[in-house]
Order: structure tokens, then sequence, then C-alpha cells
């Protein structure tokens, strides 16, 4: 994951391989998906339920760990940055925190702008 964040804001990186660490944090919540990243780092959304002063974890305290990263901050919008330089999204289908299914959608928006770029073939993603 800290390949795509860091390649979507600095330009430097000339190839991207984020494996198995995409996948759209707006679709892990509309799909009931978050609560496996939740297990990876539950103390940090332990503490910020208790800062929230929520009874449970949900969507809401995941937005107070990391503003923007269901909006502006998420793959659909950030991953197309990465265009023209190289780059390569590995998922598992069966990948409980980045499932091939929350890639889709930033994996097609990121393959309108590497054609749009005129670099249609230096994108790849594990569906194709």
């Amino acid at each position: 994951m800290h390949a795509w964040f860091a390649a979507f804001v600095d330009t430097r990186y000339s190839l991207v391989l984020p494996i198995i660490g995409v996948r759209g944090f707006q679709w892990a919540i509309d799909n009931d998906m978050w609560p496996a990243r939740l297990d990876s780092i539950k103390p940090l959304f332990e503490e910020a339920r208790i800062d929230s002063g929520k009874s449970e974890i949900d969507a809401e305290v995941w937005d107070k760990i990391a503003p923007g990263m269901a909006s502006q901050f998420d793959a659909p919008y950030s991953v197309p940055l990465i265009a023209p330089r190289p780059l390569l999204l590995l998922n598992d289908a069966d990948d409980p925190r980045c499932p091939t299914l929350g890639l889709q959608e930033p994996a097609s928006k990121a393959a309108e702008a590497y054609a749009e770029a005129g670099y249609a073939n230096k994108f790849k993603d594990s569906n194709n």
C-alpha cells in the first residue's frame, strides 16, 4: 500500500508494484470488508473508538483514523495519478484485506488514465 501512496504523490517513483496492497476503501465500507483491515491494526481502531465516544467500531471510526481514505485519497482517485509510469497491481481474490473485487474500480479508472496518456501497455492488473 505504501508504494501506491508514495507513487501518486512523488513522481520520482519510476515503476510501481504495490503487491496485495490496493483496494477501494469506500468499496470496503460499502461491502462490509473493512473489518479484516481492522483486525490487523485493532489497537488503533480501539483508541479511535474510545476517542469518538462510540461503543462499537464502525465505518465512522475508520474515517477518524484516516480522513479522506474513502474519498479523495481512495484508490479510484489516486491510482490513476500514477499514469503514465509502469504499474502492476496484484491482488488475491481470497485476501480478506485487499481482495480482487476491491480492485475493480481503481483498475478500471487506472486503465482509462493510461489509455488517455497513450500508455495502455504500461498498466497491468491481476485480471488482465
